[in-house]
Parts: structure tokens; sequence; C-alpha cells
């Protein structure tokens, strides 16, 4: 009954937006959305630029040639062209430069290829190199320019028609009927849902439309004198502005004029707006903008000049219903489907009513300050309970006609005329669902309660419910529902027990929920702290879905929600407001997101601090020095449908290993960072719904010292150090070593030729007088004395042996006789001396004067002499040669080979038995590591080889 009538009462959601909230100036004459989906305002003080919370103005102080904006456009490298009263300005960085000054400009478009025209002094002008090009249509004057939604450009061309852009020339589109010709056509608009179907819009004589070449009147009121406006909204619905509001006109005919009385200014409407989000914009004369919420939700605050606007408590209908709902300050109110009444009753008049509640025999119970609890059985009023200390707040029955009461600190149950009070909660009780016949669930500032047979069941707890206030409960589906003071709606799967919390992020307008109800078409719906939410149960997803609608900013009552006639009825601080259940759903743009600026803080110069405009550019990878580690990275997400639900999340790819969780900051700073490669990234959350994620790449580049190459070179630097130390310490012991060895030598040396010294002036000087003596004994004993002279000869003999070997020992100690060149002629004078007077040639070969260089070993010099000795001897005893030749040879290899061969009998290796002497050869040959070789035939000599390593000097 009451929503089927057409009420001066119900009031349509319009959020206003005026000088309190930051507009420069309360007349805005033009609309624009950028790229960034923020708004651009002209107004009769400046331009001011809107992201549904802020605004950035700019006016005639910061450049602009005029404060009177007729016309705005941005080009395709972001650059805002603002047509004045005055000519053209732009603004860049920020930046407001003036691009032509004189005569007012009316219109800016752009065509296809990003070309800007426009219309100045009625003619139709493009800007080339920043330059206006005026281009002539037929001499006559240009009305105004739009495009339609390919792009294609279109002029309305007076006492023509209207003319397209095609390649850069103007040609005949339609011809235009001579009573539309005659009327001041101010601004054409295309179909946003039907092809060459066009609206044009003139001064005085309202709305025609032209369709496939045929017109005809689409919109005007015998009320108004002027029309100003015109726009289309998503739905294909058609907005009108006049001089005396608004009006919306349905695709099937129906007219909803906007003024005063329903939610809009009686200004009026300068321009209307339809943006891509799908808001509709309406600027009112003096009153600023205004953005129309839809007619999901209706406000109603009046009845036929009956005020009820008042925090309303409850809500309840009758057996014939009868509308009845309870205020906080002025008692309660009928409503008959005529009149509305305030119920004039001592218990209630004036009275703050708690609740108003019906049960299934459609009686009406209330709830009354200081009153206790009345009854209405459709005939009279009676009190049910007394008045007590504490009033009661909620009320509901059971499946067995139980009534049950809550107060602060008790519940009471009512059943055939008595009552029961059941107490010791935890918390104070605010809310009560029951469950089935034996269960109810007391909902309480500290959680849930479960009352089982009128008793407190101890052992139940829902765990994410504890501490958290409960305002409401009901049962949806397989799902109970809580609605909690600051948590949001948290759902209980009564099957699974599984828990789910819907909060903002989610798309709840608040995380306070009041009140909960349910429509015909099993849609839940939620009263909040800021509006009202309708969610949907996904089946497949097992999870609600907040519906995407325009939020009606509105505070809502606790439990004061009804399901009344396809409507949800809600009570909130300031009347009733009637939300729709069959509107039906469109496609909700995602929130928008830019990177506004990055600012890099220098470590050590605050002179080589900068900042980075993206202008678009987020995909640039951008290289900062190492010192230059501290940024500052600001961000705006735009929603122009709520703009307070809009949250942010990010995370910096490299330093972040997930977004973080949904915040309100719109900056975000991060110091010391290490070089390397890195991508900050944020999206904008709203309603829900998700935005773009934007991103900005950098990388630091770190300093030589910390790059791989550098250390590298410095760990292969530190092992060469180890190395060259370790190095130094050996070679400096080798060196001392090598000096206390050569010390030792020079020491060696010194004692070796002392005691040659020594024993040739001692032992050799006695050995010469023993001979001496000898040779005079000889001469005195008598030649009879042959055993004297025998002994004689053998005297003298033995110490001539004895100084021979005398003479090789001195000649082994003195230091002149370590080289090779010695060894071999000391050789040769032992042969020489051997085979002397025995017929036997001697010779030797290959001894030359450079062997001096090859210093050797007293050991390597003894034992050489030695077993020279041993073979020439045994050459001398056995091999009866005649010819014995020693040859030293030099190899390739740095190898002196001595070679002795003889010309004697020679004798088989094979059989012949080795003697001591040829062992003592071979170890001999062994200590001064050298190897000894003998080859041998008989009648034909032999041969024997002598091979050491030597450095030969060349």
């Amino acid at each position: 009954m009451l929503f089927s009538l057409k009420l001066s009462a119900q009031s349509y959601n319009f959020t206003n937006y005026s000088l309190k909230d930051g507009l420069p100036q309360s007349q805005v004459m033009v609309i624009y959305q950028a790229k960034d989906r923020t708004l651009w305002l002209g107004t009769f003080g400046g331009v001011s630029n809107f992201d549904g919370r802020q605004f950035t103005s700019y006016s005639k102080a910061d450049g602009l040639g005029s404060n009177s904006i007729n016309c705005i456009l941005e080009d395709n490298q972001n650059q805002i062209y603002f047509g004045t009263e005055a000519g053209i300005n732009t603004l860049k960085k920020g930046k407001i430069s003036t691009l032509s000054s004189g005569r007012g400009v009316s219109h800016l478009l752009k065509d296809k290829q990003g070309t800007v025209w426009g219309i100045t002094g009625r003619k139709l002008f493009k800007i080339e190199n920043g330059k206006l090009v005026f281009y002539p249509i037929e001499d006559k004057s240009i009305h105004a320019i739009n495009a339609d939604k390919f792009g294609n450009l279109y002029a309305v061309v007076s006492e023509k028609g209207i003319y397209q852009l095609k390649n850069n020339k103007w040609v005949f589109y339609q011809e235009l009927p001579r009573e539309v010709i005659a009327s001041s056509i101010s601004k054409l608009l295309f179909d946003r849902k039907i092809k060459n179907k066009v609206y044009l819009l003139t001064y005085r004589n309202g709305i025609y439309v032209l369709e496939n070449g045929i017109s005809k009147p689409f919109f005007k009121n015998p009320g108004i004198d002027t029309y100003y406006s015109i726009a289309q909204d998503s739905k294909g619905n058609m907005w009108v502005g006049s001089e005396k509001g608004a009006y919306l006109i349905h695709k099937n005919g129906s007219i909803i004029h906007f003024n005063g009385e329903n939610g809009l200014s009686d200004n009026q409407v300068n321009e209307i707006f339809s943006d891509t989000e799908n808001n509709i914009w309406v600027s009112c004369f003096s009153d600023g903008i205004y953005k129309y919420e839809g007619d999901a939700f209706i406000h109603y605050n009046k009845f036929k000049g009956q005020n009820i606007a008042y925090p309303i408590s409850g809500i309840a209908a009758d057996k014939n219903d009868n509308l009845w709902f309870g205020t906080f300050n002025k008692g309660v109110f009928k409503y008959d489907g005529k009149n509305v009444q305030n119920v004039d009753i001592p218990a209630f008049k004036d009275k703050k009513i708690y609740f108003v509640y019906a049960d299934r025999a459609k009686n009406i119970w209330f709830s009354t300050y200081g009153n206790g609890v009345w009854k209405y059985d459709g005939h009279k009023f009676s009190q049910v309970l007394k008045p007590e200390r504490f009033d009661n707040s909620s009320i509901a029955e059971d499946e067995v006609g139980g009534i049950w009461i809550n107060g602060l600190m008790s519940s009471t149950y009512l059943k055939d005329g008595k009552a029961e009070r059941i107490s010791g909660f935890d918390g104070y009780l605010s809310c009560i669902y029951p469950f089935n016949k034996d269960s109810v669930f007391l909902g309480t500032s500290k959680g849930v309660t479960l009352i089982k047979n009128k008793k407190i069941d101890k052992t139940f707890h829902i765990k994410s419910l504890i501490n958290v206030h409960v305002l409401s409960i009901i049962k949806h589906d397989d799902n109970l529902i809580f609605a909690t003071l600051g948590d949001g709606i948290i759902t209980w799967n009564l099957k699974t027990k599984a828990i789910k919390r819907y909060v903002v992020a989610d798309g709840l307008n608040s995380n306070d929920i009041y009140s909960l109800a349910t429509d015909k078409k099993n849609n839940l719906w939620a009263g909040t702290g800021r509006g009202i939410n309708k969610l949907t149960f996904n089946k497949r997803q097992q999870n609600y879905e907040v519906f995407r609608d325009h939020p009606l900013i509105v505070e809502c009552n606790q439990n004061a929600i009804i399901n009344y006639k396809n409507s949800i009825l809600v009570g909130t601080i300031n009347g009733l407001i009637q939300c729709k259940t069959n509107v039906l759903t469109e496609s909700v743009k995602n929130p928008f997101i830019h990177i506004q600026q990055v600012s890099v803080f220098h470590k050590n110069d605050r002179a080589k601090d900068l900042s980075i405009d993206l202008n678009g550019k987020g995909d640039k990878f951008y290289k900062l020095n190492y010192n230059q580690n501290h940024i500052s990275i600001s961000f705006k997400g735009v929603y122009l449908t709520n703009p307070e639900s809009v949250l942010y999340r990010y995370k910096l790819v490299g330093v972040d290993n997930d977004f973080s969780k949904p915040i309100p900051n719109t900056e975000i700073e991060y110091s010391a960072i290490r070089p390397g490669s890195y991508t900050f990234q944020v999206y904008a959350i709203a309603n829900g719904q998700q935005s773009n994620i934007e991103q900005f790449s950098f990388t630091i580049v770190p300093p030589y010292y910390d790059t791989i190459l550098f250390k590298i070179s410095a760990f292969l630097v530190l092992i060469f150090m180890i190395w060259l130390i370790f190095y130094l310490i050996f070679k400096t012991r080798e060196r001392k070593k090598h000096q206390f060895e050569k010390l030792k030598l020079k020491e060696q040396e010194k004692i070796r030729k002392q005691t040659a010294e020594d024993f040739h002036d001692d032992i050799g000087n006695k050995l010469t007088r023993i001979n001496v003596l000898s040779e005079i004994l000889d001469k005195k004993v008598a030649g009879t004395e042959k055993e004297q002279k025998e002994l004689i000869r053998l005297i003298r003999e033995n110490a001539s042996l004895l100084y021979t070997g005398t003479k090789d020992i001195l000649w082994a100690l003195d230091p002149h006789s370590d080289n090779l060149f010695e060894i071999l002629m000391h050789i040769k004078n032992f042969g020489i001396d051997l085979f002397q007077n025995t017929g036997v040639t001697f010779k030797m070969e290959g001894v030359l004067s450079k062997y001096q260089k090859l210093q050797l070993s007293m050991e390597f010099n003894r034992n050489l002499t030695l077993i020279f000795k041993e073979m020439l001897n045994n050459v001398l005893k056995h091999a009866k040669a005649s010819q014995v030749l020693i040859m030293v040879i030099e190899t390739d290899h740095d190898t002196v080979n001595i070679l002795t061969t003889d010309d004697g009998e020679g004798f088989d290796i094979e059989t012949v038995q080795k003697g001591r002497g040829l062992n003592n050869i071979q170890t001999r040959c062994k200590r001064i590591k050298s190897t000894f070789q003998i080859s041998s035939v008989k009648g034909k000599g032999t041969t024997t080889t002598i091979s050491t390593r030597i450095p030969v000097t060349k």
C-alpha cells in the first residue's frame, strides 16, 4: 500500500559536494572525466580536480586566463586543456600554460587521431603545432560538436544540419527539419545503445530526437523556459537538466522530476554527466554537484506532511498490513495505507521505544522506556511486563509460541501466562534467536550463549565469536548469520561448522552491522553503520557476495528491519528506507589506481633528491644510485561510486613476500634499500572490487665495491695475497736455509782447506821425511843384508803409496776441486799415472773448460773419483788391453755420459761372476743418483757408461 503510491514524501538518494567539501565555487558549469577516473569541474571560480574525496583547484592566480571555465579536455599526452572566457590554457605536471588568449572557447573535443578540435566565436578550429587553425564550414556558425561511441566527430552547423569529420574533412551527414534549425541548438548527444540515434538539446524548445533521418520531439515541459544539459545513463535512460531541476526519463516513458522535495536542489541544473563507473553527476546552480546513488534505496521521512524523520527503533506489520514503527524520542507511529498517525496513549507518548515486534499471530509487541513491555492484539493495548531496573531491548517467538524477551542482564520466557527468568550470562544481552523447540541463541557483548531447555549450556562455544559484540542473529539456509559491532558479518555453517567473516574489504559499507533480514528471493540484507548491503549466496563457491550497488550513506538502527511487500524496510537514525529487492544488477566498474609520484632521497646530499613523475610510464625501468636508496611512493585510487571504501594493498617485489593487508594510506616509504632490482606494485580495493595493478620498476646500482666483479676480483686478490704471504714466508725460509747452507758450506770449505793445509804440512812432511830417512838407511845397510834391504824397500813403497793416497785426500779436501772439470782432470791424471810404463795407451776426451762452472758436492766428487779408480784398476789387472779411452759426452737432456772403452779380452756378461768391484761401482753410482751400464763381448773389449744429470752451462 505504502509504496504503491506516488507520495511526495519519498526522497531519492543524492550525495552533495559543495563549498564545505572543498569545491572552489558553487556554480559548476562543466564536468569532465580524465583517464585516471578523476573528475575535472569547471566553475566560475576556476577549475577543480575531484577524486571522490578531495578537491585540487586552480584559478587565475595559478595561471588561468580566466576563472570562468566553459570546457575541459585531456589529450593523448595526458595534458589537460581548459577552454575559458579568455582563451585556452593547458595543465601539465602541475604547471599551467597559455595556448591562446582572446575570445572565449565553448567546446573542446579530440578526434580518433588525438587531434584537438574546438569552437570559439561560433567558429571551428583545430590545434596544430600549438596554434589554432580554423576550418570554416559553409561559412556558417558552428553551434556544438560531439563524438559518437566510435569516436567519430560531428558538428551542428547553423542553417545546414549535422556535418561529420571524415579523413580530416568535414562532410555533410544529416539534414535537420526547419523547426529544429530555427531553434538554438546547444548540445547534441549520440545514443549509447542505438546506432544512428541522436538527441538535440535546444535552449527554449526542449529536446528533439533524430533517428534514421527522422526527427521528432523527445521531451518538452511547458513549465520550463530553459534547458541546459542532457545525458544518458548506462541503462539507456535519459537525463535532462533545466532551470527547474533535473528530469529522469525512463525508457518506458515514465518520468521522475528531481528537486528540493525528493533529494535534489530546486536550482537550475547546468550540467549532467555519466562517468565510467555509471554514476550520474548533477550540477546545480549555487549548490555544487550531486551524485545520484540510484533508486535501489528510497528515503521516507514525511507522509502527507507528517514528519517521521526520527531515529526508527523497530518496524512491524499487523494482520491488516498496517505498519507500526517505534522511534527513540517520539513514541510509536502507525500507517494504515492512507495516513500516518502518532499512537496517542500515555505509555508511548513521546517515549523512547526499544523494539516493535510482530509475533506469528500478528500481535504487535512494544518495549518502552520506563513503562515495560506492551502488547497490541488488534483491538487493545495491554501491559505484559512491568517496568524494571533495566529496560527490555529485544524479543523473539520460538516454535511452540513462547515469547523470549531480553533485558540487559537477564532473559524472560513467557508461555501460557507464566513467566520464567534466566540469568548468569557473560556480558550484556543484545539480541535473541530461537533455533528450535528447546534451543535459543542469545547474542551478548561477549559473544553467543546457547540456552537449552531454559538452562545455559556452559559447554557451547564458537571460538571466533568469543569477546565479539553480537547485535543480531538470523538463520539463512545452512548458515547462522551473526551481525557484530566492529567485526562485520560472521557466518557459522551448521553442517560443516565452517566459520567465515565478511568485512569492508569484501564490499560491506561498514564493519558495524546492526540488523539482518532476508527477502522473498532469499537475498540477505544487512543494515550497517554506513548504509544497507544486499548479499547473495554463491553455492558453488560457498560464500556470500556483496551486491554492487550505489551505497546509501546512512546509519541504521539495531534490529529495525522487516521484509514488507517485496521490499525491505530499514529503520535509520533519520527516518525509514525502502530497499527495492528487484533491482536489476549491472556491471560495476572496478576502482582505478595510478601512481602519482615517486620521491627519491639521497643518502648524503639533499640537493640530489629528485622527484619522478611517471606520467603513465609506470612500466619504465629507472636506475638509481646506491646512495638514492630511500624512496617514497604516492598513489591514488579513484572509486567515485564509494570513495570512502577505497583501501590499498601493496608490495615491493624483492623485499615483500606478499601484498600488505588493506590500508587507507596513499603513500609508502622504503628506506635503506639494498642494491638490486625491484618492482613496486599496488592496487586498490573497494566494495570487494579490485582495481588494476599499477607498478613502478627500478634498480639501485651497487657501489663498485659491492659488485660481483669487484667481489670476485677482491677474492682473487685476497687469495693471491695469502699465496704471496706464504710464498714470501717460504722463500724467506728457503733463503735463510740457503744462506745457512751457504755459510755451512763456506765453513766446511774453510775447514776442508784448513784440514788440507794442516794435513799437507804435517802428514805430508812426515811421509817425505820417512821416505828420505829410509833412503839414508838403505845406503847405510850393506848390500849383503838382503832381508833388511827388503824391509827398507817395503817401508819406502808403503810410504810412497801412503803419500799418493794422501795426495788424493788432500785433493778431495780442497774446495777448488768441487767442479766437474777438476774431477775429470783428476781422473785423467790418475789414468795417466796408472798406465804409465805398462804398455797401455790411455786417452781422455771431452774435458771442457766450461765444466769449471758446474759446482759439485764433495760427496759427488769423492764417489765419482773412486768409481773411475776402481774401473781403471780393473782394466789394468784383468782386461789385457792395449788401449783405454774415456769420453765425456753431453746429451740433449742436460745429461753427461762418461764412457770408458778398452780393447781388451772382454767377457760374457751373462756368465761372468760379478766381483766386489762392480758392486762397489753400482753402489757409488746410486749415491750420486747416476746410472751405470756395462757392455762387453769376448775378444772385442768392454765399454762402461756412467750417466748423470748435471746441468750444463751452454
